[in-house]
């Protein structure tokens, strides 16, 4: 389908979602053909000529898993993001994947940009608070450092600066009590080239990855946290074909997560994403995705993996 105008796409879709029987697959086709910036246009146009709240109406007419992406498709990114991490905090229990994938991978100004918004959505609470008030230990430390968003986007590394802090992972590791409060500081405070640079230092110290050590001395949700940020630093795209692989593997599908990595990387690494789960579990992503879900779910996700 070729790219209309903002009006016509909303006719479109107007047509697809309303009457008896919904046009599922004409709404796949119009909303995966379109990038998030042509989307927003797309709502602005619907809402105006129907005088009608488009999403709203999409969770009115649409239902389940599919319901959910085509709806997610239609947020801004930032929003996106906030109301995945309320739905983390909120109730009873945590997502902590969800945390940590969304803390963890986003640069320090699209954080920064997520708190501001966090609060407009929801009004008297604030991401830091809530987090917070929903885990603990060291966990929390990490999660709420990383909110604070102290690294800087991306300054040149300071070599003599950078020895010291390989320096001191390697001595927080040798202690028989691990210092979680060195490695918070380091991960949650350098930017991406200073923490290349420190992992480098790292292994020509130790012989050992950072990962490795992280994997070996670490256990339960600050270890995810601490392996989510090397991700971040050092390869993003390998993390979410981990991420989707873990998510469709087995008995059961992770659909939150699926659904949150498919929207969120869509426009971004699908490709490299692709490339990597091909890599490291010799299958084809989108044949895995196929095998575990079904109907306009499965060719939606389907389309949003082959971007």
């Amino acid at each position: 389908m070729e790219y209309g105008d903002p009006k016509s796409d909303a006719e479109i879709l107007r047509s697809a979602i309303k009457g008896k029987t919904k046009d599922e697959d004409k709404i796949i086709k119009l909303v995966t053909g379109r990038n998030n910036e042509q989307r927003q246009k797309i709502k602005e146009s619907y809402n105006t000529l129907y005088n009608s709240d488009l999403i709203k109406d999409l969770q009115h007419e649409l239902s389940g898993h599919f319901q959910e992406v085509v709806v997610a498709l239609f947020y801004l990114p930032v929003d996106y993001d906030c109301f995945q991490l309320r739905k983390a905090v909120k109730g009873l229990g945590t997502d902590e994947d969800a945390l940590i994938e969304i803390l963890a991978i986003r640069p320090p100004e699209v954080i920064q940009e997520i708190k501001n918004r966090y609060t407009e959505m929801f009004p008297g609470r604030t991401l830091l608070k809530d987090v917070e008030d929903d885990t603990s230990g060291n966990f929390k430390k990490i999660l709420t450092s990383l909110i604070e968003a102290k690294r800087p986007s991306n300054s040149q590394p300071n070599l003599a600066e950078c020895e010291k802090c390989a320096k001191l992972l390697q001595d927080a590791t040798e202690q028989k009590k691990k210092d979680v409060d060195i490695f918070t500081q380091i991960f949650t405070e350098k930017s991406q080239s200073e923490f290349i640079c420190i992992a480098q230092l790292y292994y020509r110290l130790t012989k050992k990855t950072i990962l490795q050590v992280v994997e070996k001395e670490f256990s339960g949700d600050s270890k995810e946290a601490l392996i989510g940020i090397i991700y971040a630093m050092l390869s993003p795209s390998e993390y979410f074909a981990k991420k989707v692989y873990k998510s469709i593997k087995g008995l059961g599908t992770d659909n939150n997560t699926l659904i949150r990595i498919l929207v969120t990387r869509n426009e971004k690494d699908m490709p490299q994403i692709k490339q990597f789960y091909k890599q490291l579990f010799k299958k084809d992503m989108i044949e895995g995705i196929k095998d575990d879900t079904s109907g306009s779910y499965r060719k939606i996700l389907i389309e949003l993996a082959t971007h």
